[in-house]
């Protein structure tokens, strides 16, 4: 199986922390976010790339803003500064 994505990973490793700093198992933060106790392992080992509404989900169970928990993602790329003028 190749590695995850480093991004993936990122993501994955801040859900797992947040999720032992709430003091929810696997099974209880499923529960709560509405998703298969799957969708979490899977998540929290950087192999999938969850949809936005399943982020949302899982920071709402976890009370954190989605911002926060995309936040290791986002430190990972460097800030663009201006925006292109036209996309190729």
């Amino acid at each position: 199986m190749p590695a995850p994505a480093p991004d993936l990973r990122a993501l994955g490793v801040e859900v797992a922390r947040l999720r032992k700093e709430s003091g929810f198992s696997i099974d209880r933060l499923a529960e709560a976010a509405g998703v298969h106790r799957k969708t979490i392992i899977e998540v929290e080992a950087g192999r999938v790339a969850a949809k936005i509404s399943t982020l949302h989900g899982i920071a709402h169970a976890l009370g954190v803003p989605l911002t926060e928990l995309v936040a290791p993602v986002c430190a990972r790329h460097p800030k663009q500064v201006g925006v292109p003028s036209k996309l190729v």
